[in-house]
């Protein structure tokens, strides 16, 4: 009898302590309210803690990008501070996600001129370019990218990319020749053990005539002893005085004068011939020539004189 009576008395003071320290404080935390904490400026695992301990739920939101603020830390919270709200609340967080970064493409295959706008899209720029002969793509297009697709990168980034130069032709390689006169060109070209190609003249009032302007195949291209280098050569614009006084390009001849400016010298030595021819005569002979060049007057005859002496004349034939 007395063990049953302690038996019971064990079991009471046990659940007076579990509705004491487990039960009770379990429902007075979830039936009463508790005001949100602070945590803007705070890092999230910091904020995070302190919700947590207060019978909160932290959440992240939205991610606001600025290279300024460290990463990680809260730049506003809902409901914001101070606000009363029930336990287990959710209180939801904008965190700063540092400097934006942009994801790489995949430009392998690519054109040139494609990648340079596909890495513009992202605010990408292309950096440094390597060439090297390949079967694989045509020239200008990319063999492969140094950053590989899909990483993340700063904003303004450069890319760095080899690009193919086309299949190997041969083991030399062709010289750059543009900005030389045509002479040198040539020169150079025999030199490197080409051959001189197609020469296209075009007019370029900006460079000296006769400068090379391009050329084609390009620098540094793979080439073999049979392979030609075609030039672009400036020339000046060349004007042809008609008799029309029209003008028109010659597209054959690459001079620097024009044949007005021909004309304009010809004509002033002629200019210069006559003064000194007019400078070796004498005075008496300028005056000799001015009064040989002028003609005496042309009299005109007088009608009343001539007149009289017509009716004079038929009158004595009528007497007779």
């Amino acid at each position: 009898m007395l063990k049953k009576s302690v038996t019971f008395i064990v079991i009471i003071i046990c659940l007076m302590f579990l509705v004491n320290n487990v039960i009770m404080p379990w429902y007075v935390k979830h039936s009463d309210t508790v005001k949100v904490p602070k945590i803007t400026g705070m890092n999230f695992l910091e904020a995070k803690k302190i919700i947590e301990e207060g019978g909160l739920e932290i959440k992240q939101g939205d991610i606001k990008y600025d290279e300024n603020i460290p990463i990680g830390q809260i730049l506003d919270q809902n409901p914001p501070a101070d606000e009363t709200v029930k336990y287990g609340r959710r209180i939801y967080v904008t965190i700063c996600g540092g400097e934006q970064l942009s994801e790489v493409p995949n430009l392998k295959g690519r054109s040139l001129r494609d990648a340079k706008f596909a890495l513009e899209q992202r605010g990408l720029k292309l950096g440094e370019t390597v060439r090297k002969n390949t079967n694989e793509f045509p020239a200008d297009f990319v063999v492969s990218q140094i950053i590989q697709p899909g990483s993340k990168v700063k904003k303004n980034s450069a890319l760095d990319l080899i690009l193919s130069d086309g299949p190997l032709a041969g083991d030399l390689r062709v010289p750059g020749v543009t900005g030389k006169n045509l002479e040198e060109a040539k020169k150079i070209i025999a030199d490197s053990k080409l051959k001189l190609g197609k020469i296209t003249y075009q007019t370029n009032n900006e460079l000296p005539a006769g400068q090379i302007i391009d050329q084609y195949p390009k620098v540094d291209k793979s080439a073999n002893e049979n392979t030609a280098v075609d030039l672009f050569v400036a020339r000046k614009k060349v004007i042809i005085q008609k008799d029309s006084n029209e003008e028109s390009e010659d597209p054959t001849v690459p001079l620097d004068k024009t044949v007005k400016e021909e004309d304009a010298s010809k004509k002033a030595e002629t200019q210069k011939e006559k003064t000194t021819d007019d400078s070796k005569q004498s005075p008496v002979d300028k005056t000799k020539d001015k009064k040989t060049d002028k003609s005496p007057p042309v009299k005109k005859e007088d009608n009343n004189t001539t007149k009289p002496d017509t009716k004079k004349e038929s009158n004595t034939d009528g007497n007779n």
